[in-house]
């Protein structure tokens, strides 16, 4: 398995997507001089900014949410209310 430039090996998906041409061009002269394909360069810069914390410090508050809801109301109970909210959209 090819390793995902985070550390854990994955399997590899192609992606399409734009940039400003001048943000590629040095892209591919930063390429050029590392030796290194342009999808590394890019994995391993998406993969640096996922591992950021969020800003402010304050970390993922849906995750946060989801894993101790506080509002004097059950897991199950909470779990009901959102899967229903999120159908009804």
């Amino acid at each position: 398995m090819k390793e995902d430039g985070s550390g854990h090996g994955g399997k590899k998906i192609k992606i399409g997507t734009q940039m400003e041409e001048r943000v590629f061009r040095r892209l591919k002269m930063a390429s050029a001089r590392a030796r290194r394909p342009l999808a590394d360069l890019i994995q391993e810069a998406v993969a640096e900014y996922l591992a950021r914390p969020a800003e402010g410090g304050r970390g993922d508050g849906l995750a946060r949410l989801l894993a101790e809801p506080s509002y004097g109301v059950t897991r199950r109970q909470f779990r009901e209310v959102m899967e229903a909210d999120f159908w009804e959209q």
